[in-house]
């Protein structure tokens, strides 16, 4: 019965596969998954442009293995644990203006790249990205309420 790799994060466990890995000068390096032994839960990694005399077994939990760089994780649209608020039309948000500060607004549209339409309440309306809008709160005396 041969045993399934982890369920890790932006890696996936297959031939040619592409992540990182660090080498034992602790140097992170782009590779690929070149082969799978499934009884010993190892990969054998491939380091992109060196000698395959260089390709080294790990461990398929082993903490020398991480997912490519996070600006490819971002356009594969997954998450680094950051929930989305999933605004909708018509809600009160805090979007981030020009001048990186938060200003009451409300969502007209959200749109499929990850970013909404907003309005402000002077009347200026902007496409800001998901990041740079938050939930309204209002502050009372100290204490901050949902709407």
């Amino acid at each position: 019965m041969s045993k399934t790799p982890p369920n890790r994060r932006g890696i996936t466990f297959e031939v040619g596969a592409q992540l990182e890995a660090r080498d034992s000068l602790k140097n992170w390096y782009a590779a690929n998954i070149e082969k799978i032994d499934y009884e010993d839960e190892k990969v054998l990694i491939h380091y992109r442009q060196w000698s395959h005399r260089y390709d080294e077994w790990f461990d398929w939990t082993s903490p020398y293995l991480r997912p490519v760089e996070r600006v490819k994780l971002r356009k594969q649209g997954l998450r680094d644990g950051s929930s989305s608020h999933g605004f909708q039309v018509n809600d009160k948000v805090l979007a981030s203006w020009s001048d990186c500060r938060f200003y009451p607004a409300k969502v007209i549209s959200v749109n499929k790249d990850a970013t909404y339409t907003v309005k402000f309440y002077d009347g200026v309306v902007q496409t800001v990205k998901e990041m740079h809008v938050k939930p309204f709160v209002k502050e009372v005396q100290g204490f901050f309420f949902l709407p």
